[in-house]
């Protein structure tokens, strides 16, 4: 009897212990910025993302005020982030809540997000820098896209020969530009008489740049 007791009660931890645990580290928030650039619903697909997705009533807000900029870029981005919502919502993949909830005290929309996380102690999925300092100074974990993307460059190693195709003039006379699949730019130092062409690729070093990676290297040969 004594032992079916303490059995129960060990259960009963252990379920409590499992529902804190799930409150505390299985969800994360979603700004605007994340939803406008749209990859966070491939990173979904992958199903290396494991929390639930919160997405907070002033962030779509924010998007549909984006959605009528006369900036046309600024108005394509937000309706792609709309449109990325509904997409997430109906993938069966993640459990994507949007969360009716707003601060009217609070007028700039990076620290509502980190009241937000810390009223729900969740986690943050973003690409905007102010809103990762602002968060990480508040001791909330955030998921930083920017520095996924990074993660995820290719390494090459001075000597790796590649194959590219050439496909503009570079910012120096005898440069030539080519891009990997990930778009990760390719310098050809000696490439110009080669654009339009697949050459090999010999790397001779890279460097990141605020646009992304930059691979640079010389041209072995043509491929036929």
């Amino acid at each position: 009897m004594f032992i079916t007791i303490v059995l129960s009660i060990l259960l009963i931890l252990v379920i409590i212990l499992i529902k804190i645990k799930k409150s505390i580290y299985e969800k994360a928030i979603i700004d605007a910025d994340v939803l406008m650039d749209g990859r966070i619903y491939d990173i979904v697909k992958t199903k290396f993302l494991s929390v639930d997705l919160i997405i907070p009533s002033f962030v779509i807000a924010e998007l549909k005020n984006f959605s009528k900029s006369t900036d046309p870029i600024k108005r394509n981005r937000s309706k792609r982030g709309l449109l990325i919502i509904e997409k997430l919502q109906k993938s069966g993949i993640i459990n994507a809540k949007i969360l009716k909830v707003d601060f009217k005290k609070i007028n700039d929309p990076i620290l509502k997000i980190v009241k937000l996380a810390k009223t729900t102690k969740s986690k943050i999925i973003t690409k905007n820098f102010n809103l990762y300092k602002e968060a990480s100074f508040s001791g909330i974990t955030v998921l930083n896209m920017n520095d996924l993307e990074i993660a995820l460059y290719p390494v090459f190693l001075p000597g790796e020969q590649v194959y590219v195709h050439l496909i503009k003039e570079g910012s120096q006379s005898h440069q030539a530009i080519g891009y990997f699949d990930d778009k990760t730019m390719i310098v050809a130092e000696n490439g110009r008489s080669f654009i339009g062409k697949d050459v090999v690729l010999t790397i001779t070093s890279s460097m990141f740049t605020l646009s992304g990676k930059i691979i640079f290297g010389k041209v072995k040969e043509q491929i036929k």
